[in-house]
């Protein structure tokens, strides 16, 4: 579940208030890095983005910046404890009819510190974001790998831990 603020704003806090103990990831489209990246479980957290509640979306600022904002996934798979995310390269050579060329050597960058969804830790930064403008900054970064794992490194693992059948099913 993916929203635009403040555009989507009325249709998100709809969905907020069916799963109200849900955290959310909240990222503006105009940066990169891991810069204005925060998880979100109140909705007061976002307000001075999406404006006020109870507007219409024709009355919210048209220069407020926009983010998107999608429901964080609970239950992560992990490995050595940590969260990870896949970094994948596509050539879309067409939009009609739809047309991907899926590039096989990209990478999972993992984050520095174990996955914890202790309130404590959900602004931590080294927990939550693999982005590596953000892990280097950890002490126990290691230059020499940059906390990634080819996609071939990362299949092995799944092979064996899962099995082949759930490399297939994956890919």
């Amino acid at each position: 579940q993916t929203y635009v603020l403040p555009v989507d704003y009325a249709i998100f806090v709809e969905e907020f208030k069916r799963s109200p103990h849900s955290t959310w990831i909240m990222k503006p489209t105009s940066k990169a890095r891991g810069v204005g990246i925060f998880l979100v479980t109140k909705l007061s957290q976002i307000k001075k983005w999406a404006g006020n509640s109870n507007s219409s979306s024709s009355t919210r600022s048209s220069s407020a910046e926009m983010y998107i904002i999608s429901k964080y996934i609970e239950r992560p798979l992990l490995i050595g404890g940590k969260k990870f995310d896949l970094r994948m390269y596509v050539l879309v050579t067409s939009y009609s009819p739809l047309k991907v060329f899926l590039y096989n050597e990209g990478f999972a960058r993992f984050c520095n510190t174990k996955y914890s969804t202790d309130v404590s830790d959900i602004g931590n930064r080294f927990v939550h974001l693999t982005n590596v403008s953000i892990q280097k900054m950890d002490e126990d970064y290691n230059d020499n790998h940059g906390n990634k794992w080819s996609l071939k490194n990362l299949n092995l693992y799944l092979r064996a831990k899962f099995g082949g059948h759930a490399i297939r099913k994956l890919w």
